[in-house]
């Protein structure tokens, strides 16, 4: 009988974002050659794992990968040092509770007095 063992899918979670991370850096290494991508965003990937992933590159700033697991609802963010390739996460966010909101720093007329104004028309 097999456990489950949660440190296992956190490995393999590292593993996976490692790898991407080593690769973005691997694109943009050269520092002193002009960057391919530059001001530039690259149409978001699908890996196998069912993952989303997005490279950014915006000039005068570090590479920034961008990495979805939608089943998870988490999402994270590196930026990639163009000079030394160094990997640094700047975020990490679980989004579930976050998009349970109606919601959040939006200016008016709200959703709700759309849907209010809506149903007294209709």
């Amino acid at each position: 009988m097999r456990v489950n063992q949660p440190g296992r899918k956190r490995h393999a979670f590292f593993a996976v974002v490692a790898g991407a991370m080593l690769f973005a850096g691997w694109c943009c290494w050269d520092a002193d050659a002009e960057l391919a991508w530059a001001n530039q965003s690259v149409a978001p990937g699908f890996g196998t794992s069912g993952w989303i992933s997005h490279f950014q590159q915006t000039e005068g700033r570090p590479a920034r990968v961008i990495i979805i697991d939608p089943r998870a609802k988490v999402m994270g963010v590196y930026e990639i040092n163009p000079t030394s390739g160094g990997i640094t996460l700047k975020s990490s966010r679980n989004l579930s509770y976050d998009l349970q909101m109606l919601s959040f720093n939006s200016e008016d007329p709200s959703p709700e007095e759309i849907k209010k104004t809506l149903d007294r028309l209709q």
